[in-house]
C-alpha cells in the first residue's frame, strides 16, 4: 500500500509559495520610486511563484484522488472547486480591468489558470493507468511548448501574460506525474530530485539570476490587445514573463529539488508543529483569495500605488501575512473538529 499520510514538505512549499505571491503583490502597490532590493528580487524571482503553486497542485491531486472512495464523486468535488476558482479569479480582473475578452475567460490570473488545471488533469487521472498518459500528454505538450518558441509565437494567454496558460499547465503535469513516481518509487527523490537541482543550481550560475529572470530568457516587453479589434480593445504594453522552455526546466529542477530536500529534512516533524508552521500551506487559496482582498481594499482606499515607501510595504507585508496565518490557524483548528478529508 502507498503513503497516503500528509507530507509536510508540500505545505512548507506551499506556504513559500503563499507568502511570495503576498511579497509579489504587495511590492506592486509601492511607489516605483521608493522601491528597495527586496522588492525588487521578490518581482525579479517571481515567475518562481506560480510555477512552484501549479506543480504542487498536480502534486496534491494525486494524493486527493488516491484517498477518494469513488473517483466520480471525487472528481465532481473537483470540477464544483474549479468553477469557484475561475469566479473569484474572473471577479477580480473584471474589477480591475473591466470584462475584457478574451482575457476574463482565460488569462484573468493564476486562480483562473489553477481552475483549467485541476480540471484537464483531474481527467487524465481518472483514466486507466494514468502514469503513462500523464507522460505522455506531458511530452507532446512540452514538444508542442517547444516549437512554440523556436518559432517565435507569443500567443496571448497561451505562452505569456499575466499567468500563462499554456507552460503552467505543463507544470501541473509534471508535478502529478512526480507524485506518481514517488509513490512508486520513493528513492526517486535520490536519484532525480537531487540531480534536478545541481542541475538548476549550475545553470543559474552560468546564466546568472538577471539575465535568467529578465530579458530575453525570462522575460519580454510585448503589446498586448486585451480584446478583439472588432471590439475595439485598447492595446497597452506590459512587461510580462514568457516561462520559455529552457527557463521552464531550470524552474521545474529547482522546484523538484527543494520539494525533495524539504521532504527528507521534515520527515520527523510533528504533525502539530508543522500545522501550526504551515498553516498557510494548508489553506493556501483560502488565504491567497483573503489576502488578494485585503491589499483590494487598500487600493479602494489609498489608491493604486498606495504605499508611498518601502518600510510602508513591509508593514503592510507582515500585517496581511499574519492575519492570512491566523485565519488559516483558525481553519485548521476547526478542522481538526471535522471528519479529514482528502489529505495532500
Amino acid at each position: 500500500m502507498p503513503n497516503l499520510h500528509r507530507n509536510p514538505a508540500i505545505d512548507a512549499l506551499r506556504t513559500l509559495a503563499i507568502l511570495g505571491m503576498m511579497a509579489a503583490h504587495t511590492s506592486r502597490l509601492i511607489t516605483f520610486e521608493t522601491r528597495t532590493e527586496w522588492s525588487r528580487w521578490v518581482l525579479l524571482l517571481e515567475p518562481l511563484i506560480p510555477s512552484l503553486f501549479l506543480f504542487l497542485v498536480g502534486i496534491s491531486l494525486t494524493h486527493s484522488i488516491a484517498k477518494a472512495e469513488n473517483k466520480r464523486i471525487w472528481y465532481s468535488r473537483q470540477l464544483r472547486r474549479a468553477v469557484e476558482l475561475w469566479l473569484i479569479s474572473a471577479l477580480f480582473f473584471a474589477l480591475e480591468e473591466g470584462v475584457r475578452l478574451p482575457d476574463v475567460f482565460l488569462a484573468s490570473g493564476i486562480l483562473c489558470t489553477i481552475a483549467y488545471a485541476i480540471l484537464f488533469l483531474g481527467a487524465l487521472l481518472l483514466l486507466p493507468r494514468p502514469a503513462w498518459i500523464l507522460a505522455f500528454t506531458l511530452f507532446v505538450g512540452s514538444s508542442i511548448f517547444v516549437w512554440l518558441d523556436q518559432t517565435g509565437i507569443r500567443a496571448f494567454p497561451w505562452i505569456v501574460g499575466n499567468s500563462p496558460l499554456f507552460p503552467l499547465c505543463l507544470f501541473t503535469l509534471a508535478g502529478a506525474l512526480w507524485g506518481l513516481t514517488l509513490r512508486r518509487f520513493p528513492r526517486a527523490i535520490f536519484w532525480l530530485a537531487f540531480p534536478a537541482l545541481f542541475g538548476a543550481t549550475y545553470a543559474i550560475a552560468h546564466y546568472g539570476w538577471e539575465p535568467l529572470f529578465s530579458m530575453p530568457l525570462g522575460r519580454s516587453d510585448a503589446t498586448r490587445t486585451f480584446a478583439p479589434a472588432i471590439l475595439g480593445g485598447p492595446e497597452k504594453t506590459v512587461g510580462y514573463y514568457n516561462l520559455r522552455p529552457l527557463f521552464s526546466l531550470i524552474c521545474l529542477g529547482i522546484h523538484i529539488g527543494i520539494l525533495g530536500v524539504a521532504s527528507l529534512a521534515l520527515s520527523g516533524l510533528k504533525e502539530g508543529l508543522a500545522k501550526f508552521l504551515f498553516a498557510l500551506g494548508r489553506h493556501s487559496l483560502g488565504a491567497y483569495i483573503l489576502h488578494l482582498s485585503l491589499l483590494a481594499l487598500l487600493v479602494v482606499s489609498y489608491g493604486f500605488r498606495p504605499l508611498k515607501t518601502s518600510g510602508q510595504g513591509i508593514t503592510v507585508l507582515t500585517i496581511v501575512a499574519l492575519i492570512c496565518w491566523i485565519w488559516s490557524y483558525l481553519m485548521e483548528t476547526r478542522f481538526l473538529k471535522r471528519k479529514p478529508k482528502f489529505s495532500s
